[in-house]
């Protein structure tokens, strides 16, 4: 396993993943026929962009979740207690 000052910081992971999508579409630029090639990349980005939003908002309020079950505050909260439990009863049902 790496050292964790060698792993790649989560916004380095956005940028990269940003540039891959820019990459794939150049692709889809380049491969356009003629006249077509605003239609290709409006579909391209109404359907590859937002995957990619969803994905970058799921990660980051996935992140946000486990930053603050880790404080103090986050593990003595009553209510998220209570949800836990809650869910638990539920899976035991």
């Amino acid at each position: 396993m790496l050292p964790e000052s060698s792993l790649p910081t989560r916004r380095e992971l956005l940028h990269a993943r940003l540039d891959a999508l820019l990459d794939e579409s150049d692709l889809v630029a380049d491969n356009a026929a003629y006249g077509d090639t605003f239609d290709d990349l409006e579909n391209f980005f109404l359907i590859k962009g937002r995957k990619f939003l969803q994905e970058t908002f799921q990660e980051h309020l996935q992140h946000r979740v486990e930053s603050v079950e880790t404080t103090v505050e986050g593990k003595e909260c009553p209510h998220c207690k209570k949800k836990r439990a809650t869910k638990m009863k539920n899976r035991n049902t």
